[in-house]
């Protein structure tokens, strides 16, 4: 790949296909921005003619998750995008030729980003660690659905076909399975990790594309460990419970009743240096079942 390609045109390299590729959405940066509303736009945003740098998920860290990947051939199949929130993988789905997508949020949807930014620092003020999933009222409209606005601004733009469901996962029950699922960056937010992936299990018909925060312990590799945190360590954030290791990933993905299981990148992203000590990784994993 070219040396001097910007990451948008990286990532629109990866691409086997792309259904909005010569998509002209007519809108200026600006013009997207002001219809999110108050959401923060956290993933980049692909719009064909328009590529928008996301605040949190840039186009280099969204071309180094897109790279770790590996997406499975998505043509035809049904796609559930759990914690889709700004929906670069629900909208990736579609634009590779799923037949339908499903985007699943509660949290980053009913949550208003500002007042949320404004209550934690109130928080700290005082001397609390503030929970963002355990939020007062004011923070939070289940009717208007602030934090999904960069979501449906990208619908709009794209003149997409993906569905929502506003809920939390471990509540939905549609009563079918999906060809695929996608468990991206959720995982550690469980507080019962092997109990949210049966109900992941029970969800997906064939294959599950799953990331999350992980460990790696140099020598250990060969026994299942979970990190766990107490306290907000982990990005300033309380929700954040656990982070297997490799074997320990496999092997409550094969106990849920997943047939096969594969870490596509783990501690091998990491620089080497950081692969002969402990040391936090991103960790994405197939499993088929």
């Amino acid at each position: 790949m070219g040396k001097n390609l910007s990451y948008a045109e990286k990532i629109r390299a990866l691409r086997p296909f792309d259904k909005y590729r010569d998509h002209k959405c007519n809108l200026t940066e600006q013009e997207f921005r002001s219809s999110c509303g108050s959401a923060p736009v956290w993933h980049s945003v692909d719009l064909g003619d328009l590529f928008i740098e996301g605040a949190r998920k840039t186009s280099e860290v969204t071309y180094n998750e897109m790279s770790r990947a590996k997406l499975p051939d998505l043509v035809g199949k049904s796609i559930l995008d759990i914690g889709a929130f700004g929906g670069w993988f629900s909208f990736e789905a579609e634009r590779r030729g799923a037949s339908e997508v499903v985007a699943l949020d509660y949290h980053a949807w009913i949550t208003d980003w500002p007042k949320l930014r404004q209550h934690m620092n109130d928080e700290k003020s005082a001397g609390r660690i503030g929970n963002p999933y355990e939020l007062p009222k004011h923070c939070v409209d289940f009717e208007t659905l602030p934090g999904r606005g960069a979501f449906d601004a990208t619908r709009r733009a794209l003149g997409s076909q993906v569905k929502t469901a506003v809920c939390r996962f471990e509540d939905y029950n549609p009563g079918r399975t999906f060809d695929v699922v996608f468990f991206l960056g959720v995982l550690y937010h469980c507080k019962d990790p092997l109990g949210a992936l049966e109900h992941i299990s029970r969800l997906t018909g064939d294959y599950l594309v799953l990331e999350t925060l992980g460990c790696h312990y140099p020598g250990l590799e060969n026994r299942s460990i979970c990190d766990f945190f107490g306290d907000d360590r982990v990005n300033n954030d309380v929700t954040n419970w656990w982070a297997p290791n490799d074997k320990a990933l496999t092997d409550m993905l094969l106990a849920v009743g997943f047939k096969h299981v594969e870490i596509k990148s783990s501690f091998d992203a990491l620089p080497e240096p950081l692969q002969k000590r402990p040391a936090a990784t991103r960790t994405w994993a197939h499993a088929w079942r």
